[in-house]
């Protein structure tokens, strides 16, 4: 008769076959609610820093608890998956640039791949274990339960750092409805005195370490804004026409970053097609075709052509 295991031996074997789906990293907490971090979400809210991101203040309530999303859930299951390719990040300024981790397959069906093996896994090591499955779409304090978790710190660029490995990396959970054995949380910071992010950000939107004023990040302002940016704004944005990558690019954790093997990340989009008169050719049928797949499409096709009209206009200053 076969032993049934107990909850550390579950808890391991998770780790070890999340490992084997080739995430990075991996911790459990538990689903508890993120106190803390929900009064500081309140007060990020409050001074106006998520711009018109309005989702973000409609669940307010229920981002620091688990249990907001899924009910049932026990335990979270944290991971980190590493997109890092050692590519430019920076294009001539005839060409486009958008983020490193836009430019492969749309990162939330990967993962989600990934996280229903994992889901399928643990239902075979505990069969009444019910679970959902989180790819940053969904209303979930991801970073702050990552630090719980004990996988990494959060920088003063307000990404995870992983020590020894840098912030190149995806975030995802499993919410889990069985109890598992939490793993310490990540209760150092090592960032110390270095402010390298804040000094290169373009627009000052890290002008208070740990603190991002999206409303002047160029990942929110050529991404989820919508309608005219600023003059002010749009000249610091560059070439920038999908993300930013700058605060990321000179954090000194991120010279012991590796490449990925996951192949649904690499570049989609050979150097004609990065080219701005290229882009700024396209109509949205061809945009649509362009970016299919990939995060990209997430702008919209007016939004779009509104940050490659801009950094057309970056170029010829």
């Amino acid at each position: 008769m076969t032993r049934p295991m107990d909850s550390f031996e579950i808890a391991e074997r998770i780790k070890s076959y999340a490992l084997d789906l080739e995430f990075t990293a991996v911790g459990i907490t538990s689903a508890e609610p993120l106190s803390k971090e929900g009064k500081m979400l309140a007060e990020w809210l409050q001074r106006g820093y998520h711009g018109s991101m309005d989702w973000m203040a409609r669940t307010r309530d229920i981002r620091p608890d688990p249990r907001g999303y899924f009910p049932e859930a026990r335990s979270v299951v944290c991971l980190a998956a590493n997109y890092f390719r050692d590519e430019p990040l920076d294009y001539t300024d005839d060409e486009a640039c958008i983020s490193l981790y836009a430019r492969g397959r749309d990162y939330h069906k990967v993962l989600r791949k990934r996280l229903r093996k994992l889901l399928e896994f643990v239902q075979q090591l505990d069969p009444g274990a019910k679970g959902r499955i989180c790819v940053d779409s969904f209303p979930l304090l991801e970073k702050p339960l990552a630090v719980r978790s004990g996988i990494g710190w959060i920088g003063k660029h307000t990404n995870l750092i992983l020590k020894q490995q840098g912030s190149w990396f995806f975030l995802a959970e499993l919410l889990l409805s069985i109890d598992l054995p939490a793993d310490d949380p990540f209760n150092e910071d090592h960032c110390g005195t270095c402010n390298r992010c804040q000094v290169a950000c373009p627009t000052d939107a890290l002008n208070e370490a740990y603190v991002l004023d999206a409303q002047r990040c160029i990942s929110y302002l050529n991404i989820e804004h919508d309608g005219p940016i600023a003059d002010e704004l749009a000249r610091d944005m560059g070439n920038l026409v999908f993300g930013c990558d700058i605060c990321q690019a000179v954090c000194p954790w991120n010279r012991f970053q590796t490449e990925t093997e996951e192949p649904d990340f690499k570049e989609r989009l050979d150097d004609g097609q990065r080219q701005l008169e290229a882009l700024a050719s396209l109509d949205q049928a061809s945009f649509e075709t362009l970016f299919a797949g990939t995060p990209v499409r997430r702008a919209g096709y007016e939004n779009f052509m509104r940050n490659v009209k801009i950094a057309m206009e970056n170029r010829d200053m």
